[in-house]
């Protein structure tokens, strides 16, 4: 256990300081996209050969899930996750190191902050992930460079932080208080902290976690609630697969409430919305402060 955390915790350096960082060899590929081209080439290689289906990430990433959990994916890399895994070399399979980690995500390998904060708390899956989201041109303590590695993983939980509790306090209190004054008709409470109500029914496919998702956004503020920040179209690419893993937890806890056809307005606490960051218009201004509340309406056109 100890070793693991050593070990994924230094290769993290590497990845703070970007992947060209990491290059100290006139041996190494000069540009970290070819060698992320050629390991994510060698990995959809081996995954067809061997009739493998797993979830593809634009990173790069995949992951071959056996048991999909339910609990929301951690929602930062400032999140405590537990996890159980067993570290594998890519293609062969034997095992580099195994245990268990209780720990900020943030601690860790890329690779694993980009997976558990897609997967669900509760997965079981194979974790396959391109070098450089691992050890990158160095290695690390046997691991050569540029290795793919595999990871067995049992994602037990996901814990937020004390500042984000008392902050979600908050935001729930909001919440509940704009319904002392607004219709709460039709509003369902989840368990999440989110609120919404569908405003239309649809008839269409229902929504996963990882279902590819065409479907129309409409941000509000909760403090300003008759004034539009940003209306969004959401339309699946292949750079950008548009599923409820890819967006805030408010949203992707929203869509998986709605089928093809439905309209919903979902109430969203600010730490399952932007948080402390906000965001910004693609001018790079701000439109959404931080810790902010939002209103969101949604319209579900398709999916893929």
């Amino acid at each position: 256990m100890n070793n693991v955390r050593r070990l994924i915790g230094v290769a993290l350096v590497c990845a703070a300081v970007g992947l060209s960082g990491c290059i100290d060899s006139t041996d190494d590929i000069a540009d970290p996209n070819i060698q992320l081209q050629a390991d994510v080439k060698a990995i959809d290689d081996y995954l067809a050969a061997n009739f493998i289906g797993a979830q593809k990430d634009p990173s790069g990433i995949r992951m071959e899930i056996t048991k999909l959990g339910t609990g929301l994916p951690a929602r930062s890399i400032n999140s405590t996750v537990d996890v159980d895994y067993v570290g594998k070399f890519f293609p062969d399979g034997a095992g580099f190191d195994q245990g268990n980690i209780k720990g900020t995500l943030k601690s860790y390998i890329t690779g694993w902050q980009i997976a558990f904060t897609k997967l669900p708390v509760g997965t079981q899956a194979r974790l396959y992930i391109p070098s450089g989201w691992a050890y990158g041109t160095t290695g690390q303590n046997g691991i050569p460079a540029n290795s793919i590695l595999q990871f067995d993983v049992d994602f037990n939980e996901a814990v937020i932080t004390s500042t984000e509790k008392t902050q979600f306090t908050t935001d729930t209190t909001a919440i509940n208080k704009y319904f002392e004054t607004n219709s709460s008709a039709g509003v369902i409470k989840d368990t999440t902290g989110i609120r919404y109500v569908i405003t239309q029914q649809g008839s269409g496919a229902s929504i996963s976690w990882f279902t590819k998702v065409n479907f129309k956004i409409t941000y509000r503020l909760l403090s300003n609630p008759t004034s539009v920040v940003a209306t969004v179209t959401q339309t699946p690419s292949d750079t950008f697969y548009s599923r409820p893993v890819d967006f805030i937890q408010g949203i992707m806890i929203g869509l998986q409430k709605l089928t093809v056809g439905d309209k919903a307005t979902i109430y969203v606490p600010s730490g399952l919305g932007f948080g402390t960051n906000g965001a910004t218009d693609s001018n790079g201004s701000q439109v959404i402060g931080s810790n902010a509340n939002l209103i969101v309406d949604l319209e579900v056109l398709g999916v893929q």
